[in-house]
């Protein structure tokens, strides 16, 4: 109302200021008056009220749209919360979440431990006791299974710290530096560390009599069983995601010992404890319990990709070798002249090439000049016919160890990456992501000296069987091969992707399995 007073007295003054035969009506019985002169138009003073009845009208315009706004919110919020009244929490690991309110429905995907969610009334289904569920993202979950469900906010403990959706690591993660590090389902006593300890030193010579037997061509004894643990991979497609609350025993180990960790193992971190006696543990996601002096914190890598537009076009280079040196074009003689190291990962617009006797060189839009093999170039390729017009995907490129995502035929990000080694190639062709996980472990406890056990890998996105694009905070070797068949990527660069690419993840779930109505993403990987 108060900006329509405003308007209305500016548009008043307006006409007045703009009338040039004002009308005097003479009073009765009264002189005639004379004439009144004409008062003369300032263009100056018709410019600032025309200037203030145009900002009046359009701060009237913000004020109604921002009303709209908060209307609309409103509203929003109001369906929210009729359609989902109900507030739960996971108490299992992963709880599943189904396509369908049935027990034989596949899953889509899952809630890990301590994620709280929002749920609808009890709706109609089948094979759960106590009702099914919705949940925002079009998936079910049975109440009982996994989950608790009540009027008010739900709690379980102990929960693991919630995972960080919006920095580069959803956890901290530490380094095992020391072989046969147990790692314990609770605070164990001193009497049961001397007793892992002593089991590990007795496991480590079987395995060490073991190899000699092998290489001395002998036969190794059967009652020598390697030591092995569960390997958390994620539930397949269509499969029911992993529900138990404590891990099985290991074989030949004590009810109170998970596992013995090797040199390289990673753990994400959850927090630490003390003993009463003054021992310190570092408590993993899991729940288990490590010591504290076994333990080194992560320090991940901080390189990052280009997002592409504006003046970072293709091609865009990254420096991927240490000691790269950046050389300048001397103007008098041509001659390059060094001008010092330049650091790795540093990423450049591409603006020229050319070649000096057997030698490449690339040339930077600011005009420092590298020499070619010193670089990782992406460059723009065709869309592949497999991959839809107007489509997002991913194109890897093995030879140079980059990634450029692409929305339809624009390309809008662009990285190096590390894929398969020797003996681990990563496969070619064009795949669509399958799964995607904030986080989920991989190991391969039984490969002998490669083995590897590392919890919690971040930003993971599958695209064929165990094949998958995921951060990698273990390795700053990105632009080189080094992985077991995987994707690497600096964990901010896999943060961007898990966010760009689909299926996509509904919020408080930490995985999502891809269906024909949420779909994953194309992923395009050439030699």
């Amino acid at each position: 109302m108060g900006l329509r007073l405003v308007l209305a007295g500016v548009v008043s003054a307006l006409v007045q200021a703009c009338t040039e035969d004002p009308v005097v009506v003479p009073e009765r019985d009264s002189a005639p008056l004379a004439s009144a002169p004409v008062r003369a138009v300032d263009p100056a003073e018709r410019g600032r009220l025309l200037a203030r009845a145009r900002l009046a009208e359009e701060a009237e315009a913000r004020v109604r749209a921002e009303a709209e706004a908060t209307a609309r919110q409103q509203a929003e919020r109001d369906a929210f919360e009729q359609a989902y009244p109900l507030h739960g929490v996971a108490f299992h690991f992963l709880a599943p979440i189904k396509r369908e309110p049935s027990n034989t429905a596949s899953s889509i995907g899952y809630l890990r431990r301590g994620a709280t969610f929002r749920a609808s009334a009890r709706v109609e289904g089948r094979g759960c006791e106590r009702g099914w569920h919705k949940l925002p993202g079009d998936g079910y979950v049975c109440r009982g299974e996994g989950v608790t469900i009540g009027v008010l906010p739900q709690t379980f403990s102990p929960s693991p710290v919630p995972p960080s959706l919006e920095d580069a690591l959803p956890y901290p993660y530490a380094y095992n530096a020391r072989a046969s590090t147990p790692q314990f389902f609770r605070i164990p006593t001193p009497a049961e560390e001397s007793q892992a300890s002593a089991l590990f030193a007795r496991l480590a010579a079987q395995r060490t009599a073991a190899a000699a037997a092998l290489a001395d061509g002998g036969v190794p004894d059967a009652s020598v069983a390697e030591d092995t643990a569960d390997v958390e991979a994620p539930p397949p497609p269509g499969q029911t995601a992993e529900t138990t609350t404590e891990a099985e025993d290991e074989d030949g180990l004590p009810d109170f010992l998970r596992m013995e960790m090797q040199r390289g193992f990673y753990v994400s971190v959850d927090g630490s404890e003390d003993s009463d006696d003054g021992r310190s543990f570092l408590r993993t996601v899991r729940g288990a319990y490590v010591p504290a002096s076994s333990l080194t914190p992560n320090d991940p890598p901080t390189h990052r990709g280009v997002a592409l537009g504006g003046s970072w076009n293709l091609p865009v280079g990254f420096v991927f070798r240490n000691g790269a040196h950046r050389l300048s074009r001397d103007p008098v003689s041509s001659e390059l002249v060094d001008q010092g190291a330049i650091p790795q990962h540093t990423s450049f617009a591409v603006s020229e090439r050319f070649v000096r006797g057997s030698l490449a060189y690339l040339v930077a839009d600011d005009g420092w000049i590298i020499r070619e093999t010193a670089a990782r170039v992406a460059r723009l390729v065709e869309r592949p016919r497999e991959v839809p017009e107007g489509a997002k995907w991913i194109h890897i490129d093995l030879s140079d160890q980059v990634l450029v995502a692409y929305d339809g035929a624009t390309p809008v990000f662009t990285t190096t990456v590390s894929t398969g080694r020797e003996g681990h190639a990563t496969p070619t062709g064009v795949f669509r992501i399958q799964s995607k996980h904030v986080s989920t472990t991989m190991d391969d406890l039984a490969a002998g000296d490669e083995a590897y056990s590392i919890e919690d890998v971040p930003w993971t996105m599958y695209f064929q069987g165990n094949y998958a694009l995921h951060g990698a905070f273990w390795h700053n070797q990105f632009g080189r091969v080094r992985s077991h068949g995987c994707v690497n990527l600096a964990p901010a660069d896999a943060r961007y992707l898990f966010g760009f690419a689909t299926p996509t993840l509904p919020q408080s779930w930490h995985g999502v399995f891809a269906t024909p109505r949420n779909a994953g993403t194309y992923v395009v990987i050439v030699p």
